[in-house]
């Protein structure tokens, strides 16, 4: 398959709308099975590889991966650096394509970005130069299909009114944040794929922000992709936890997170929460040190 530079794919989507611990319960079993349905908002990730070239010869980033995520469904990929997670979230915006295997978003096979399927990155990919407003609204404008109704809501739901003709780096942050979640949603993607959206915030701009999101994923019911290292992070917001392994990445583990909706950031304090927090951890632990021996050249 043609391989696409995700840099370039990147940008043109902007400027279109800007393993598991041996006694691992029948349920993620089930799960794991999960293969087949095609709804919307659902994907299927099939025997898939994805291989680099690099100047000292191909890097297998991720081999013969299979994961579905189901409709509607809150899943977090967790993994230790360079195990292959925005590859992974690469190739379902279509930014990339596989190598081997295929990716199928409501049962089609992706090709190429579409607005249907918002991402949000690390780092905002805000417009610098237009105002929050204009941000906002540039990709429903871009189709001709604004809807100045929604758009009012979103500001509400962020916090964002006020600031509405302000510039991105007038505001902190956290507001960019917001503001970059809030231009996703005006697209009224059926997926949204978040790529540590919040990793470069401080402590409590992080609570906030994952509060936010519960919110507006709860009202919404939208299918979400959420990469993190953030092992606390992954089980506070998911329906399901995946654990990666080091490189080349595959699914070790998938974690059914059995907590009650709606959460916040006070339901890590349970006893639920810590077991599934500690058997979390216990699944990555021997990853990371295998990711850090690769980094090292030792592995």
């Amino acid at each position: 398959m043609s391989e696409r530079d995700p840099t370039n794919a990147r940008t043109a989507t902007d400027e279109q709308h800007t393993d598991a611990t041996n006694d691992a319960d029948a349920t993620d079993k089930e799960f794991r099975s999960w293969t087949e349905s095609s709804g919307t908002g659902t994907v299927n990730i099939k025997d898939m590889t994805k291989v680099y070239g690099t100047d000292s010869g191909e890097l297998t980033a991720v081999d013969s991966m299979d994961l579905h995520i189901e409709a509607e469904e809150f899943v977090t990929v967790l993994g230790p650096s360079g195990c292959g997670k925005s590859t992974v979230m690469e190739c379902i915006a279509g930014y990339l394509d596989p190598t081997e295997g295929e990716v199928l978003v409501n049962g089609d096979s992706v090709d190429g970005p579409d607005p249907t399927r918002g991402v949000v990155f690390q780092e905002n990919r805000l417009f610098p130069w237009k105002t929050i407003t204009e941000n906002v609204r540039f990709g429903p404008q871009m189709r001709d299909a604004v809807d100045q109704s929604r758009i009012d809501r979103l500001f509400d739901q962020m916090g964002l009114e006020g600031f509405e003709d302000s510039y991105p780096h007038e505001l902190s942050g956290g507001m960019q944040q917001r503001a970059e979640l809030a231009r996703l949603l005006a697209n009224d993607p059926d997926i949204m794929l978040m790529d540590e959206p919040f990793s470069g915030l401080d402590a409590m701009t992080k609570e906030l922000m994952q509060e936010k999101l519960l919110d507006v994923w709860e009202d919404d019911d939208r299918t979400v992709l959420f990469i993190t290292h953030d092992v606390e992070e992954a089980i506070l917001l998911a329906d399901r936890v995946v654990v990666m392994t080091a490189r080349p990445g595959q699914v070790k583990d998938v974690i059914d997170v059995d907590l009650d909706r709606p959460r916040d950031t006070d339901m890590v304090t349970t006893d639920r929460f810590n077991e599934l927090q500690r058997r979390a951890s216990e699944s990555i632990h021997d990853e990371a040190e295998r990711a850090m021996e690769q980094a090292e050249g030792r592995a």
